[in-house]
């Protein structure tokens, strides 16, 4: 999804091409950031809801999500700053630091970027810094966390999104959507139909979209929230599905699912630089432009299924031999006990969990 929209925007772009192939239609597509929220709820709470209130399982849960971010997006923001330190003289130290660790430089959401797409990772970073805070001390983490819902529904009636700061903004509560669905499906109480249920998402998404598209004049915090109720449905006929088997999801799915952070990071880049050899080649006189779109984003995702597969999965692989030593509490002992009884599908999701 954030592959087409972030095509579309390069499209428009005047030094390109200024034009819309498929007209406002991928205008939509930035959803695709609400969606990642809601499922990041859902994964990080579904892989550390054990670990909340034990502080032994502190340095291991951030030696996890430590490496599941810093590693690759390290890697990317070096092969970006290199050339841009190359052509800029007036390098802003402070700012690079700053976004080395994906700190806010700023705080406000749309400041200028070195890797474009970073500023989710900065909202990431927050969510994973109150996880962890309740894990360390569950009534604080509780409470801090109740506090970034407060200011989130507060930001609720801002009308312009370029106001929103990390402390301030509806996306708390995307986090939150994915967590309380994560608690619906393993309660194993959910027993609604999958397609209407799957419809109702769909539909709510649909509505979210059309309002983003047509500018009709509700909050911009309100249709972030229509995404995210949307979202949290379709996640939850998803996953259900799986569990009752009644759905199978094809491998190249599955393999640029796992290729989905790889991609994420690299493909704003991969798009410019297509663009500028199209654009300096002349290709684009010859063919349709629809098809130069189609072309860039599949291209795009090529190279970021091959990133993932030739550094992501093995610099992974590596760091995981490193893991932060843990100390076993009674309770992970117990956790142990329990897992020689839980069915494989069970195990195969914790074991998926954990890759994330």
């Amino acid at each position: 999804m954030v592959v087409i929209y972030h095509t579309s925007v390069i499209f428009r772009v005047p030094t390109y091409w200024g034009a819309t192939p498929f007209g406002d239609v991928p205008k939509f597509l930035d959803s695709g950031v609400d969606f990642f929220f809601v499922l990041s709820g859902f994964i990080i709470l579904d892989a550390h809801l054990r670990d909340i209130g034990s502080p032994a399982r502190f340095a291991n849960y951030v030696w996890r999500r430590a490496v599941r971010i810093y590693p690759l997006y390290w890697l990317v923001f070096c092969a970006v700053l290199i050339p841009l330190l190359l052509t800029k003289a007036d390098a802003d130290l402070r700012h690079i630091a700053l976004e080395f660790f994906l700190l806010p430089a700023s705080g406000l959401v749309p400041d200028q970027k070195i890797v474009v797409v970073s500023w989710t990772l900065c909202f990431e970073i927050a969510f994973y810094a109150i996880f962890g805070v309740a894990i360390f001390n569950r009534v604080l983490g509780v409470l801090l966390g109740v506090l970034w819902l407060l200011a989130a529904l507060y930001s609720l009636g801002e009308l312009v999104p370029a106001n929103w700061t990390i402390l301030c903004s509806p996306y708390p509560v995307l986090f939150l959507t994915g967590m309380a669905v994560r608690q619906v499906w393993s309660s194993g109480k959910f027993h609604m139909p999958l397609s209407p249920t799957l419809g109702l998402g769909i539909v709510i998404f649909a509505a979210a979209a059309i309002t983003r598209v047509n500018a009709l004049g509700i909050p911009a915090g309100v249709v972030q929230l229509s995404y995210g109720v949307g979202a949290g449905l379709i996640i939850l006929a998803a996953v259900e599905a799986e569990r009752r088997g009644s759905v199978e999801f094809p491998e190249w799915l599955t393999r640029i699912g796992d290729a989905s952070y790889s991609l994420y990071l690299v493909h704003f880049t991969v798009l410019s630089v297509l663009a500028k050899l199209i654009v300096a080649t002349n290709v684009s006189k010859a063919v349709p432009l629809q098809v130069v779109f189609v072309g860039m984003a599949v291209v795009t995702v090529a190279v970021g299924v091959a990133v993932h597969l030739a550094v992501e999965k093995p610099l992974l692989k590596l760091l995981g031999r490193c893991r932060a030593p843990v100390h076993q509490s009674t309770g992970q002992f117990a956790d142990q006990v329990r897992g020689r009884d839980r069915s494989p599908q069970e195990l195969a999701r914790e074991a998926y969990s954990t890759d994330r």
